[in-house]
């Protein structure tokens, strides 16, 4: 039954809602799983995907700088919720203004909650610190009270953790579960300052989506005798989606008006790595644009039956099914109550 009811929301269909319940502004924070272009403007120490075959199955065959084929996750929470686009990078519009008044995307791939590996890249900090530059523009623009009354109402979405897991994972010992305990208490800490200071800012509406099965991606395959999961990152990432869902309880108890969406893409994907098929999935293991993935590179063409992009990041199948189930599923992957439920709050 459960999984009939997976698919069934499989198959959802997403549209705007009516005028009623459209939000006012949708900001977005995060890492390479919701960045749509602030990385073309780093330097090029910071990971960019503004480059075919990156977004080959974008309106326009584009590359704009999401890592994948066409869209992720947040461009379906932003049809979804009526915008009449994906809220634009924060880094490509200099002007500010009129673009911003409904949302922004802050993330920028390689970033995390803490520091991570990779250098020049825009922590989830600096882009609170963005945020605010947005906030107080709409204060010039349209006023106070306006502006409080937006922040209150529109959704704040988080996509984050990953690369923190990867930089921790590489100098932790497994066995460790001590010192284990212990980073993923100080993550978990830092991200409920940032959550706070946010609260602080009067957002009220939260969407985080929880990490995956880390230990599954092409990369961190190779690592493993006969390309299967490392199942040590997995157990890690479900840790820290454990604690993220923990912080969030918390923080709905603690903040007054504080309301939520855990999006449990680690759950989300129980059943879709147990049996693939049942999902539409026909390869979980091979990046269907083998690294570096660029021109030169040979990609596949059943791309919606492909799990991988590349060698770290899903297709925009995965992308939309976590949409779908973060928009419309049930407490099991959407907790305590879905997106839908969320903005009618």
């Amino acid at each position: 039954m459960a999984s009939l009811l997976f698919l069934f929301l499989l198959s959802y269909v997403i549209n705007p809602l009516s005028v009623e319940a459209i939000i006012p502004s949708l900001y977005i924070f995060g890492d390479s799983t919701a960045d749509v272009g602030n990385n073309n403007y780093l330097s090029d120490k910071a990971p960019k995907a503004n480059f075919p075959y990156y977004g080959i199955d974008f309106p326009g065959r584009t590359a704009t700088g999401r890592f994948t084929n066409g869209f992720v996750s947040v461009d379906y929470i932003a049809r979804f919720v009526g915008l009449p686009r994906s809220p634009p990078a924060f880094l490509s519009n200099t002007n500010g203004g009129l673009k911003w008044l409904r949302g922004v995307n802050f993330a920028s791939a390689g970033s995390g909650i803490s520091e991570t590996l990779w250098i020049d890249v825009i922590d989830i900090d600096e882009q609170i610190k963005n945020f605010k530059l947005v906030a107080a523009d709409h204060r010039t623009r349209v006023g106070n009270r306006t502006t409080d009354r937006t922040i209150s109402k529109s959704l704040f979405s988080f996509s984050t953790g990953s690369n923190d897991l990867f930089t921790l994972f590489q100098s932790l010992d497994p066995t460790n579960k001590t010192l284990e305990n212990q980073m993923i208490e100080s993550i978990t800490n830092k991200f409920q300052d940032q959550l706070t200071m946010l609260y602080s800012l009067g957002a009220r509406r939260f969407v985080v989506f929880g990490t995956g099965f880390l230990g599954c991606i092409p990369e961190i395959r190779k690592l493993v005798p006969g390309n299967n999961c490392l199942e040590d990152l997995n157990n890690l990432s479900l840790h820290f989606k454990n604690a993220t869902k923990s912080l969030l309880q918390s923080l709905s108890s603690n903040l007054p008006g504080f309301k939520y969406t855990f999006g449990d893409v680690y759950e989300m994907l129980v059943p879709v790595f147990a049996n693939p098929l049942q999902y539409g999935f026909r390869e979980m293991k091979a990046p269907c644009c083998p690294p570096p993935c660029t021109l030169n590179s040979t990609y596949c063409r059943n791309r919606q039956e492909y799990y991988n992009w590349d060698s770290f990041h899903p297709t925009e199948a995965v992308y939309r099914m976590v949409a779908k189930l973060t928009l419309f599923g049930p407490p099991r992957v959407a907790n305590p109550i879905n997106i839908l439920a969320l903005v009618n709050t």
